[in-house]
């Protein structure tokens, strides 16, 4: 098979890569997971959606559910949203219920589907937390926000008496209050993405009660992966899933140096280039979403998508047929 008729095929690679994997996500359910079930399901690729915009800078919605089918089509068991990847802070609070509700929807509980918060105050954080419970999602991801530590757990402890579900912590605390967060027992989760002086201290103190899943590259996998790590944020679920199903092949079959030679090989380049409006550019190349964005960044110009598109040939990935 050639290079380009491989990572263009990616959906006719679901059914293989899921039976391997036993991944690919359960039929829709009417309650969401555990906590504990939760945790179980962090592994493999974890599709962060981005936030995707129409010309008019208005949400993109199709685009996202395009994106949100791709991954799942693909095998990937579990969508996310994040504040970082979802521009929260150039949306505002109704656009962040209808972003939620739109992802929530598209995955109809075929994925395990991570809401997240902002950096809120309690009461907006709370709010949130009961409107995605109740729309279906199985976990939250709860930003911290600027608070001391007995705040801290204050804004948690309303939080998990709000929903059921399991907490994924997007933040830096120092140890003593992640020891003291942990005595919640729905706090079960780390979005990693962190020096590995921090990371390592995370998995010598708490890596046997929490899971830890990297918040970028492949390589911060790569990293953790001999602590216990099996679950990364994936930018490849976005516009080429193949790649990320051979990277997580390769890991599952302990083959390290395979993994190490799809890092260098496809993500080292795209993230050497990598910004939001170069990832929305990227989806639009890709025929998914829109290229534009809200400022501050500019969304590219027709010159800039040519450029895009040579360098996405010269790794051997081109958009569907």
């Amino acid at each position: 098979m050639n290079r380009r008729k491989f990572f263009t095929t990616s959906a006719g690679l679901a059914g293989a890569f899921a039976a391997y994997h036993g991944i690919l996500a359960a039929p829709a359910r009417k309650s969401p997971l555990t906590p504990q079930e939760f945790q179980a399901k962090i592994i493999g690729p974890v599709l962060s959606v981005p936030t995707c915009y129409r010309q008019d800078l208005s949400l993109d919605m199709p685009g996202m559910r395009r994106i949100v089918e791709l991954g799942i089509s693909s095998g990937c068991g579990i969508v996310t949203l994040t504040a970082g990847n979802n521009q929260y802070d150039l949306l505002n609070y109704d656009e962040i219920k209808d972003l939620t509700r739109e992802i929530i929807d598209a995955v109809d509980g075929r994925a395990v589907m991570i809401a997240a918060t902002g950096k809120w105050e309690t009461d907006q954080a709370v709010d949130y937390a009961k409107f995605a419970t109740e729309l279906g999602a199985d976990a939250l991801q709860v930003t911290l926000p600027a608070l001391d530590d007995d705040r801290m757990i204050g804004h948690f402890a309303a939080i998990t008496s709000a929903t059921p579900v399991g907490i994924v912590l997007h933040g830096d605390p120092p140890m003593p209050l992640i020891s003291r967060l942990l005595e919640m027992e729905s706090v079960v989760a780390f979005k990693e993405e962190y020096n590995t002086i921090y990371s390592l201290q995370l998995y010598r103190s708490f890596g046997k009660r929490i899971t830890l899943f990297a918040g970028g590259e492949k390589a911060r996998l790569l990293t953790y992966y001999p602590y216990g790590m099996r679950a990364w944020y994936s930018t490849f679920m976005t516009f080429a899933p193949s790649v990320a199903i051979q990277f997580w092949d390769a890991i599952r079959a302990d083959d390290l140096k395979k993994a190490g030679e799809i890092v260098l090989r496809y993500e080292t380049p795209v993230f050497q280039r990598w910004s939001h409006a170069f990832w929305r550019a990227t989806c639009e190349h890709f025929g998914f979403a829109s290229r534009w964005i809200r400022g501050p960044e500019t969304a590219f110009n027709d010159e800039q998508m040519q450029e895009l598109a040579a360098f996405f040939e010269s790794l051997g990935l081109f958009p569907p047929a």
